[in-house]
């Protein structure tokens, strides 16, 4: 999901099961976030579908979080961009793929 504040946005990962906890995110950045326009994830990820978006904010130049218990899941089932493509990681992948988040 992606979040956004007077500096700019922030990435939000995890998984479709679970809710987005918007204080519990806010409290961990210390931002006062609000969820972006559709229009704003356009110009953000202009190479995607809506609600495709990969959730890989290092190649976008966005800041992310991420869900805690994505990290404990041996395979993690990614958007790949469109409606269409799904993409499967390892958990090592996607450690290497949310480096820094």
């Amino acid at each position: 999901m992606l979040l956004k504040d007077e500096t700019g946005y922030l990435l939000a990962v995890l998984p479709a099961s679970r809710h987005l906890r918007l204080d519990a995110v806010e409290a961990l950045t210390g931002r006062s976030l609000s969820l972006a326009a559709e229009d704003e994830i356009g110009r953000a990820f202009p190479d995607c579908e809506v609600g495709a978006v990969p959730p890989v904010g290092v190649a976008y130049g966005l800041p992310a979080v991420i869900d805690d218990s994505l990290v404990e899941e041996s395979e993690i089932y990614l958007e790949g961009g469109d409606h269409t493509t799904l993409v499967r990681v390892t958990r090592a992948e996607f450690a290497e793929l949310m480096q820094g988040a």
